[in-house]
């Protein structure tokens, strides 16, 4: 364990929403409706095959787990040991925020663009500008942060995008296309 880095206990209630899957297709986390707000939780590989066919996006329940608080960064990472049925309303929400970062500072998400040069050739520059443009103008400049990446080796594919938290992937990504990629995420 780093040593920017606070393990803690939390328990959480709210509304199950959908199943979070890796790239083999298998469940890998769940996302959960809270007071706070949407939650990414993990799911320990003891409750992976268990919860893939019992939960229904809309169900209420109660997640109890570990979190990771980087004390550095601020940057909270969830870990479900179990979960439990809940009453719907019930209000357990148990999650330490780092002292330094209010609820309000966290922003809602990143946009990574690739910059290598097979994208760069392909107008990766050109859909940065567009990005940075169509944030400015709605306001989403303050809630969305850009940030330049480099290959994740789709190269004739470009230019490429990852949208997050949703670790959406986009390729051959053209300018017209920027307005309906932030609709769908933000």
């Amino acid at each position: 364990m780093g040593k920017h880095i606070e393990k803690t206990n939390f328990t959480l209630s709210g509304r199950f929403l959908t199943y979070i899957l890796s790239k083999g297709c298998n469940v890998k986390g769940i996302r959960l409706a809270t007071a706070q707000g949407e939650q990414y939780i993990k799911l320990s590989k003891s409750l992976r095959p268990a919860c893939s066919d019992i939960l229904q996006p809309g169900t209420w329940i109660q997640v109890q787990g570990c979190q990771k608080v980087n004390t550095k960064t601020g940057k909270i990472k969830l870990k479900a040991k179990a979960i439990m049925p809940a009453l719907p309303g019930s209000a357990v929400n148990n999650i330490a925020q780092p002292s330094h970062e209010r609820v309000e500072d966290v922003q809602k998400g990143k946009i990574r663009i690739c910059q290598k040069s097979s994208c760069r050739k392909r107008g990766s520059k050109q859909v940065l500008s567009a990005l940075n443009s169509a944030l400015q103008s709605s306001g989403q400049d303050k809630d969305i942060q850009l940030q330049a990446m480099g290959c994740i080796g789709k190269c004739k594919a470009g230019p490429n995008l990852v949208v997050l938290p949703d670790k959406a992937r986009y390729t051959k990504v053209k300018p017209k296309n920027i307005t309906q990629i932030l609709r769908q995420h933000f």
